[in-house]
C-alpha cells in the first residue's frame, strides 16, 4: 500500500528572463511578478511561463537610460505622433560585461525623409553615438534593423537619438533594443550593421519603399547573411515590383526616371554601388568582365552592364554585402530610390550556368 504524500506536489518553472510576447504584440521578458516588473520601470499585462510569471514590457523614452534588454524606444507621448522640434536621446548601459552588441529593431519609424535634391538627411536624423561608426538615416524604415557594437568594459555608453527639424510632420518611432551576449550563437559577425539569418530572406537599402522613398546619401556599411550549414553560395534577385510599370527596386545611380542599364566595375560605379564579391549572372554566357564583378550600380541588378534584371550569384563567404552612397546625387543622378533584393542561399554541389 503506497505511503500518503506528506508534502505536496510543486511544479518548477525555470523564468530565467526568457523572451515573451505580450497581448499587445510587443516583446519582453519573462519575470517573476508584476512587482518585479515595475521595480525594473516595466508593465505586465499578459501572463508568462504558463502563468507563473508575469511578460515585462519596458518602455524609454527622451532623457532615459535604458539598462533591460528587450526594451523599446518610443517618442514622447507615445503612442500619439509627434509633430515637435528637438532632441529625443537615450542612453544604453550594459548590465554587465557579457553584452557585446544590441540589436535595434524598427517596429515603427516614421520621419521626415531626405530632401529631394541630393536625398541628405537634413531635417530630421536618427544618430548613434558611441559604436563603431553608423551612418545618419531618416525617413520611412520600418521593419529594418541594425545591429550596433557596444564595446569594450561596461563604463561606454551608447545614445541613440532622433533629431527633429523643420516642416510639420507626424513623427513616431518604437525602436526594440535587444542585448546580445557575447558568447551568443546568434551574435552578429563583426562590422555588419546588418545581420541576415535563415536559408532565404530579404533585404533593403534604409528609406526604400514600395511605392516611394529616397535613397539615402553618406551611406558606408556592410550588410551581412548567415552562410547555414551546407550552403556553400547565394544568389540575389531585385524583388518584384506591382507598384511601377517597370521594375524599380534596384536604383542605384542614373537618372530613374527613364531605363538606366546596370553597370558594373568601378569605372562606371564611383559614387553610389553595391558590392557582390565575385558576382556572376545565372543563365548568361560568364565573360572575362562579369567573372569578376563586384561594384554594381545603375538602375537594375546584373553581373554586366544590360537592360535585363538578372538573378546573380556569388561564392563567396561570408556572404557579406558593402553598401556605399556620397554626398551628392543632381544633376546626374535623380529620383534613385536604393534597393530591395530577395537573397536564396545553395546547397553545396550545386552548379549553375
Amino acid at each position: 500500500m503506497p505511503l500518503p504524500a506528506l508534502f505536496p506536489i510543486f511544479t518548477y518553472v525555470n523564468l530565467s528572463n526568457q523572451m515573451c510576447l505580450s497581448s499587445s504584440g510587443d516583446f519582453g521578458v519573462c519575470l517573476s511578478s508584476s512587482a518585479e516588473c515595475r521595480q525594473r520601470g516595466g508593465f505586465s499585462t499578459t501572463p508568462c511561463a504558463a502563468g507563473y510569471g508575469a511578460c515585462c514590457i519596458v518602455r524609454a523614452t527622451c532623457g532615459m537610460t535604458v539598462r533591460e534588454n528587450i526594451t523599446y524606444f518610443v517618442q514622447m507621448g507615445y503612442p500619439r505622433a509627434y509633430n515637435g522640434i528637438g532632441s529625443c536621446q537615450v542612453t544604453l548601459i550594459k548590465p554587465n560585461l557579457n553584452i557585446c552588441q544590441y540589436r535595434l529593431d524598427f517596429d515603427l519609424f516614421n520621419t521626415t525623409g531626405p530632401e529631394s535634391t541630393n536625398h541628405l538627411c537634413n531635417d530630421d536624423q536618427f544618430i548613434v553615438v558611441g559604436s563603431s561608426p553608423i551612418p545618419t538615416i531618416c525617413g520611412i524604415n520600418t521593419g529594418n534593423h541594425m545591429y550596433i557594437n557596444a564595446g569594450n568594459g561596461i563604463s561606454n555608453p551608447i545614445t541613440l537619438s532622433i533629431v527633429t527639424s523643420g516642416s510639420s510632420f507626424s513623427r513616431s518611432w518604437k525602436i526594440r533594443i535587444s542585448q546580445i551576449p557575447c558568447n551568443a550563437q546568434y551574435k552578429a559577425d563583426d562590422n555588419c550593421l546588418q545581420y541576415h539569418t535563415g536559408v532565404s530572406g530579404q533585404m533593403k537599402s534604409f528609406n526604400y519603399g514600395v511605392t516611394d522613398g529616397r535613397q539615402l546619401s553618406n551611406q558606408d556599411y556592410s550588410i551581412c547573411i548567415r552562410a547555414e550549414r551546407n550552403f556553400c553560395s547565394i544568389q540575389y534577385t531585385q524583388c518584384f515590383d506591382s507598384a511601377h510599370l517597370r521594375n524599380v527596386s534596384f536604383t542605384l545611380t542614373g537618372d530613374s526616371r527613364d531605363v538606366v542599364p546596370s553597370m558594373v566595375g568601378s569605372n562606371f560605379c564611383r559614387s553610389d554601388f553595391l558590392v557582390v564579391p565575385l558576382a556572376s549572372n545565372i543563365g548568361r554566357t560568364t565573360t572575362e568582365q562579369s567573372s569578376t564583378i563586384d561594384r554594381i550600380c545603375g538602375g537594375i541588378l546584373a553581373a554586366d552592364v544590360t537592360r535585363i534584371p538578372s538573378t546573380i550569384r556569388s561564392n563567396v563567404r561570408p556572404f557579406r554585402l558593402y553598401f556605399h552612397t556620397d554626398s551628392v546625387e543632381a544633376p546626374l543622378d535623380i529620383g534613385n530610390r536604393g534597393f530591395c533584393i530577395n537573397y536564396v542561399q545553395q546547397p553545396c554541389g550545386n552548379s549553375f550556368s
